[in-house]
């Protein structure tokens, strides 16, 4: 079942969209927007230096319906255990999102590139 506002799927015996009421459809109206819905594409919105400040992007930009997730900075099996500790992490966003993602995140933290301490990487 998708959601014809925000083009989310959910499991059968859902009927209504959660996040916007939306009643639940059996596939997209048009074969674009199903193909989109199945190839979404997460491209990157920005890079921290800190796991803590990508995670707290990125569960504000949920908040504010911009479907995001964090990659973690780290290359091995342990880097999601590890990820308040890695170094460096990247908030991605579906490309579908990002110009709602860049206003979302203007909106919060004007120009900052590091919310939590509010300093430039480079200091």
């Amino acid at each position: 079942m998708f959601c014809p506002v925000c083009e989310s799927e959910y499991e059968p015996g859902i009927t209504r969209c959660p996040d916007d009421g939306a009643e639940l459809v059996e596939k997209l109206s048009s074969p674009e927007r199903a193909r989109d819905q199945s190839e979404a594409r997460l491209i990157p919105l920005h890079a921290f230096g800190s796991p803590a400040e990508a995670e707290m992007v990125a569960d504000i930009l949920q908040k504010n319906n911009v479907r995001a997730v964090v990659k973690a900075g780290g290359a091995d099996a342990f880097a999601p255990l590890l990820s308040t500790t890695a170094h460096g992490s990247v908030v991605l966003v579906d490309e579908r999102d990002l110009d709602r993602a860049r206003e979302v995140y203007h909106a919060f933290f004007g120009e900052d590139e590091t919310p939590l301490t509010g300093e430039d990487e480079e200091e």
